[in-house]
């Protein structure tokens, strides 16, 4: 006679409890707003390609708290010379995931952190633009392709300020701030224990 499991049926037994949750997200960014008043981020730049790695706290099946880091390569335009760019950022986030019970599970995020905008420009030197990410949004799908294992496309749109800039050993402030945007379109792979 069969002997009955103590696991839930179906496939998403392993995110039924509180565990861990580790993603890897790859898309691309627009820039959008400026880096200071009258510089306008995307006259420099016309887009990122992001590589975001999460690792979150499952607290609830619906409910999970954890960090992310971004590294982006960045594609520079109207450049004097021969240009590259990167966008590093860094923050923490709470995702509330609706657990429809069905193939695909829509999620809503919300996010704060630390963004760093880096230009070399050969010849002339190199420069860090930084400051604060007020607020990241963030929402998806997960279609849950193995017990442990979702895959599914985010969108995401953050609102930050540069408020510092670095260059050759000396660091300023930026007199005149001004906020800029980035919406990411892509797609997330999540891994759960």
């Amino acid at each position: 006679m069969p002997v009955a499991s103590a696991e839930p049926a179906g496939m998403n037994s392993v995110v039924e409890r509180p565990g861990f949750d580790f993603g890897l997200r790859l898309g691309y960014a627009i820039p959008m707003g400026s880096v200071f008043q009258n510089a306008t981020l995307s006259d420099g730049i016309s887009g990122a390609i992001p590589f975001v790695l999460e690792a979150a706290y499952r607290i609830t099946p619906n409910f999970s708290v954890g960090g992310l880091f971004q590294y982006a390569v960045a594609q520079t335009k109207n450049c004097p010379s021969s240009c590259s760019a990167s966008v590093m950022r860094f923050g923490v986030e709470g995702i509330y995931n609706v657990r429809s019970g069905g193939a695909f599970d829509p999620w809503l995020g919300l996010g704060v952190g630390y963004e760093q905008l880096s230009l070399s420009v050969s010849g002339v030197g190199d420069g860090d633009y930084h400051g604060f990410e007020f607020a990241t949004i963030h929402a998806g799908g997960d279609y849950r392709m193995a017990p442990n294992f979702a895959l599914g496309p985010f969108v995401s749109f953050s609102l930050a300020q540069y408020s510092g800039v670095s260059s050759g050993g000396q660091s300023a402030d930026i007199p005149n701030t001004a906020m800029h945007e980035w919406l990411q379109l892509g797609i997330r792979g999540l891994f759960s224990i």
